[in-house]
């Protein structure tokens, strides 16, 4: 074979495979997801945009995720069933857990354990990357389609490293390209058999690339503190306006008060996502918005699960912020004893909204 047509014959034998494997994945998501074979498949098609800005698809579904006729993730309401509104960002919409074990759907079973009855339903209205803010503009059309009791507040606070925008701005639909390789989403969910060491040192490399000529902060501003003190209060005013009880739980990590040396590794890939804050400011970050938590639950009145205090380690986490199954259910089971202790909800008989 002349040496100048190995690299096409490579390139070719390359393509040649890469082209059945892709084939392979389409009919593997097909076979057990009942997947187009063409189009996107991923959680893009999860999202959508309204006039408030990006939302759940309505009656989308990807791999375990299903959304409902809302766009809610979870079963259509039920009209005979109290309502309880969970608020959150992907912690609260469930990522790694199996289907049914997402803390919010814990909540629904163990309310309804201790009422002896299906008397209670929640709703899942948590959204991967979604803020207070972004909520906010959005939670009167919500709180009027839901009609929910109670509304169980768990902000991620990440988001607030670097806030949206405070005057919004209508973003472009989520991008959907007519074709992608789904076996990068494949391969994406085998990147954990990679060796810890391997990829903390990946993640260090591509860090470092990220900051070389960006300004690296120590803590997250003042500001951005204040921002999300603005954003939860609005919250919080409207909720009080709707006489809809609010119940606050302050952000739970797997480091809890420190990062022992077991969970460095932990803590580089968080920062990975977030390259601009150096490692020791998301503790500190973490402590300073659940501090805002705390303090808007005394000043009002409101119930608290200071779930910070006490939820975190391995077993709880599946790496920096979301949850085991068993994490999901301690979680669960913390706000069920918080809105009966408050009177948020009751086990008696009560009247639907």
């Amino acid at each position: 074979m002349p040496s100048s047509r190995l690299p096409i014959r490579l390139f070719a034998a390359v393509a040649v495979f890469a082209a059945v494997w892709e084939v392979c994945a389409r009919l593997d998501d097909a076979w057990t997801d009942g997947a187009p074979l063409f189009g996107a498949y991923d959680m893009s098609i999860l999202m959508t945009t309204d006039e408030f800005g990006i939302t759940g698809r309505p009656n989308a579904r990807f791999s375990k995720w299903k959304m409902n006729s809302l766009g809610f993730r979870g079963e259509e309401l039920h009209m005979d069933r109290e309502r309880i509104l969970c608020v959150g960002a992907s912690e609260t919409f469930g990522m790694y857990e199996p289907e049914g074990m997402e803390f919010p759907r814990q909540l629904e079973r163990e309310l309804n354990r201790r009422a002896g009855s299906e008397r209670y339903q929640v709703v899942n209205a948590g959204l991967p990357g979604q803020s207070l803010s972004s909520f906010d503009r959005r939670a009167a059309a919500v709180l009027h389609g839901v009609r929910p009791a109670a509304a169980v507040l768990y902000p991620s606070l990440a988001i607030y490293i670097n806030p949206p925008p405070e005057n919004f701005v209508l973003p472009a639909a989520p991008n959907t390209p007519a074709f992608h390789l789904r076996i990068a989403y494949k391969l994406s969910a085998l990147s954990d058999r990679v060796p810890e060491a391997v990829q903390t040192a990946l993640r260090r490399i591509a860090i470092r690339g990220q900051t070389r000529r960006r300004v690296v902060l120590d803590r997250i501003p003042e500001s951005n503190v204040l921002r999300f003190r603005r954003d939860l209060s609005r919250l919080l005013d409207l909720l009080a306006g709707e006489k809809v009880r609010a119940v606050l739980v302050t952000h739970a990590t797997r480091f809890g008060a420190s990062v022992g040396p077991e969970d460095n590794a932990t803590l580089i890939a968080w920062r990975a996502l977030y390259p601009a804050l150096k490692e020791d400011g998301f503790l500190d970050m973490e402590n300073r918005l659940n501090n805002v938590i705390r303090n808007e639950a005394a000043n009002r009145g409101l119930a608290l699960v200071d779930a910070a205090g006490f939820l975190h380690g391995a077993g709880n986490f599946v790496e920096f912020v979301h949850f085991t199954p068993s994490g999901a259910g301690a979680l669960a089971h913390a706000i069920a004893d918080g809105m009966l202790i408050s009177g948020a909800v009751q086990t008696g008989e009560g009247v639907n909204r």
